[in-house]
C-alpha cells in the first residue's frame, strides 16, 4: 500500500469510526438527558477533541517512531499519552459545559472528571490497540514484501554470477581446440563436445536453492579440467584428494571450478614449463574444507581476494546461511596454497 493511500484509509477509518462513536454518544444523550438540549453540542464537542487527540498521537508515532520500540515500552508509552490525553479532554469538556450553563462551579465534583477520564482512556486505548495492530501488521507485510524482492535479486545477482563466473575466453579457446582436434582425433574430439556439452548444461540449469553436491561438482571440474588439458597438453598436471564424506558436502555451484580456474590462470598459466595442480577437500570440525595447491609465486598484489572470491564467499553466507572464509598463501618457495573453509551441510539433508 503506498503511502498516499495508506493516508486516505488512514481517514476513511477515522470519519467511520469518531462518526459511530459520535452516534451513540447523541443516542445516549437523547435516551438520558432529553432536558439538557446542551449535550447534544457536547458530544460534538467531546468527539472532536477525541479525533485531534488521536491525529495528534499518530503525529507522535510517526515522528519519533513509536513502531520501533519493544513491546512494554511501547504499551507504557501509549498509556501514559491516553491518560494524559483523556484527562484533558474531558477539562476541555468540562469547561465548554460551564461556559453554556449545563452546571455551575459549586455543582461540579473532582470525581466526574477522574469516572469520565477513565472512560475516555479506555476509548482511546481501544482506538490505539486498533492502530498499532494495523500499523504492526502493515510492517510486517512490508518486511515480507522487502524480503522477497531482496531474495529475487540476490538469486538473480547469484545466477548472472554463477553463469559470468565461467570465463568466455575458456570457451572460445574450447571451441578452436576442438575444431583443431577435429582433424587428428575425431573421437576424442566428440568426448570434449559431450564435455563442453554437460558443462553447460550444469551452469545453466544450476540447483534453484543455489546449492549442489560435492560430487556434482567434481564432475563438472573433471570435465572442466580435461577441456583446458587439450589447451596445455603436457604443461598440465592435475591431481584430487576427496574424501567420502566432503563429497556428500553442499557447496555453491562452481565453488570449486573458481579455484582451480584461479590456480590455472595466475599459477600454470604464467609458467613456460607449465606446472602442477593438486586438489583435496575433507571434512573438519563441522566444515569443508577446499584446498587448491598450484606450482607458482604468489604476487603481493594478488594476496587479497578477487572479485570473483568473494561473491563465491556472498554465495556461501546466503545459501549455508553462516559464512566461509579463503586464504591465500606461498606454502612453499615454488607452491601456491588456496584454502576455501565453509561451513559443512550434507546436500542430501537439505533437500528432504
Amino acid at each position: 500500500m503506498t503511502a498516499t493511500r495508506h493516508h486516505k484509509w488512514y481517514w476513511v477509518c477515522q470519519a467511520i469510526g469518531w462518526t459511530f462513536y459520535l452516534f451513540i454518544g447523541l443516542l445516549m444523550s437523547f435516551l438520558w438527558f432529553k432536558k439538557q438540549q446542551g449535550m447534544y453540542s457536547v458530544q460534538f464537542v467531546g468527539t472532536g477533541i477525541f479525533l485531534v487527540l488521536t491525529h495528534l498521537q499518530r503525529h507522535f508515532s510517526h515522528r519519533y517512531r513509536w513502531i520501533d520500540l519493544p513491546i512494554g515500552k511501547l504499551v507504557l508509552l501509549v498509556l501514559a499519552y491516553n491518560a494524559a490525553a483523556s484527562m484533558v479532554c474531558q477539562v476541555l469538556v468540562s469547561v465548554f459545559m460551564l461556559s453554556i450553563g449545563l452546571f455551575t462551579w459549586q455543582e461540579y465534583s473532582f470525581g466526574y472528571l477522574v469516572m469520565y477520564s477513565a472512560n475516555g482512556l479506555v476509548i482511546l486505548s481501544f482506538w490505539s490497540t486498533l492502530y498499532f495492530a494495523f500499523q504492526a501488521v502493515q510492517r510486517w507485510k512490508q518486511k515480507e514484501v522487502e524480503a522477497y524482492k531482496l531474495q529475487l535479486s540476490l538469486r538473480e545477482a547469484e545466477l548472472q554470477a554463477i553463469r559470468s563466473q565461467l570465463n568466455p575466453h575458456f570457451l572460445f579457446n574450447s571451441l578452436n581446440n576442438i575444431r583443431s582436434l577435429v582433424l587428428v582425433d575425431q573421437n576424442k574430439a566428440r568426448e570434449m563436445i559431450t564435455r563442453l556439452s554437460a558443462m553447460m548444461r550444469y551452469v545453466i540449469g544450476y540447483n534453484r536453492n543455489n546449492l549442489v553436491s560435492v560430487a556434482e561438482e567434481l564432475e563438472f571440474l573433471d570435465n572442466y579440467v580435461a577441456l583446458e588439458k587439450i589447451h596445455f597438453e603436457d604443461k598440465l598436471q592435475f591431481s584430487a584428494q576427496v574424501d567420502t564424506e566432503a563429497k556428500k558436502a553442499a557447496i555453491p555451484p562452481l565453488g570449486i571450478q573458481l579455484l582451480v580456474e584461479n590456480a590455472i590462470k595466475h599459477g600454470i598459466g604464467t609458467k613456460l614449463e607449465g606446472g602442477r595442480i593438486h586438489l583435496s577437500l575433507h571434512r573438519q570440525n563441522g566444515h569443508l574444507q577446499v584446498q587448491v595447491e598450484n606450482t607458482g609465486t604468489l604476487a603481493t598484489a594478488s594476496s587479497s581476494k578477487g572479485i570473483g572470491i568473494e561473491r563465491l564467499l556472498e554465495r556461501v553466507s546466503h545459501s549455508l546461511e553462516q559464512k566461509g572464509a579463503f586464504a591465500l598463501a606461498q606454502t612453499s618457495e615454488h607452491l601456491v596454497t588456496a584454502t576455501l573453509t565453509l561451513p559443512y551441510r550434507e546436500y542430501e539433508n537439505l533437500h528432504h
